[in-house]
């Protein structure tokens, strides 16, 4: 989510005159706010591009401000399925990991086609899976 966040940039349009920098940004202005870019800042996330869980242990992820992390928007336009879908992701990730190994097959690259939404260009990504513990009922 953070990496790879479902919709990699959101836009807003100024509903009156903004101050940024030294800049005004006139009414009427769109505003393009990217996870991706933000999502990789190394002020906020040191060594950004590694996988690092930790990050999100309570004593580190108090030190993340509040709009370092937005894989779903923020504020009153925030997506209004974010919960329903961090929950669905859970637990499909859980069920899937719980029964299966799944591995990248050889010659297979993430390359992105971002959209409104991020998705891999092309058929896909070819994976293998492999059962980790055989039912011994023979149902699942």
């Amino acid at each position: 989510m953070r990496l790879y966040p479902p919709a990699w940039s959101v836009g807003r349009e100024t509903t009156e005159p903004y101050e940024l920098r030294g800049h005004t940004i006139p009414v009427g202005s769109q505003i393009m706010a990217s996870q991706w870019i933000v999502h990789r800042d190394a002020r906020w996330y040191p060594d950004p591009e590694r996988f690092d869980p930790e990050r999100w242990s309570p004593e580190r992820a108090k030190d993340i401000p509040r709009y370092a992390y937005f894989p779903f928007g923020g504020g009153p336009r925030v997506c209004i399925g974010n919960h329903f879908a961090i929950m669905e992701a859970t637990l499909l990730l859980a069920m899937i990991a719980q029964r299966f190994r799944v591995e990248l097959l050889p010659g297979q690259k993430l390359e992105l086609a971002p959209a409104v939404t991020l998705r891999q260009k092309g058929d896909g990504l070819l994976v293998r899976t492999n059962q980790r513990h055989p039912d011994p009922a023979g149902i699942g």
